[in-house]
């Protein structure tokens, strides 16, 4: 088994992971790589349900897997350690890529999408690779964009399409 290639994909709601981490999907699966992905969603909870596999983990269990024609659901009744997680994937779909939404501390390499209140938080910019910012948001961040982009020598665009081609010139060639 070889580790995955990782790319993790931070910014705040709205400003479009799903939407390009959707795109980076269909562009690596083109090229037939596998993928896996995780997301952080800390600040939600877990909404059981009245299937079967729900009521098991209500009764007590730690895991509970669902195998239906063409997908397997497991889910686990702890919360478990990104790393962990990560090695668990890898033995169970050995994918050529993973990519993670939030997670923003660890230290793999990161597409930030930019919002102008990132300045507000802890992130430690060594780990942007790549930075992704809407021409209109630019304009007005533009000072502020140059300087992280040439102090820390990322890979930057306004144009989601040069993104993604940035991030694939980086993982594939």
């Amino acid at each position: 088994m070889i580790k995955p290639k990782i790319l993790q994909i931070i910014g705040y709601a709205g400003t479009g992971k799903t939407t390009i981490i959707c795109l980076l999907l269909e562009k690596l699966l083109k090229k037939n790589f596998s993928c896996a992905t995780i997301k952080s969603s800390r600040k939600h909870s877990y909404s059981f349900s009245k299937k079967d596999s729900d009521e098991f983990l209500k009764a007590g269990t730690n895991l509970s897997a669902v195998v239906l024609d063409n997908t397997t659901q497991i889910t686990i009744n702890e919360q478990i350690k990104l790393e962990r997680l990560i090695t668990e994937i890898s033995n169970i779909s050995d994918p050529d890529f993973l990519i993670i939404e939030g997670f923003k501390d660890e230290k793999y390499p990161k597409l930030l999408l930019w919002a102008e209140k990132i300045l507000d938080e802890s992130i430690d910019f060594t780990t942007i690779k790549f930075l992704y910012c809407n021409y209109n948001d630019y304009e007005s961040s533009k000072l502020v964009i140059d300087e992280f982009v040439s102090k820390y020598d990322i890979l930057f665009s306004t144009e989601v399409n040069k993104t993604l081609q940035n991030i694939l010139e980086y993982f594939v060639s």
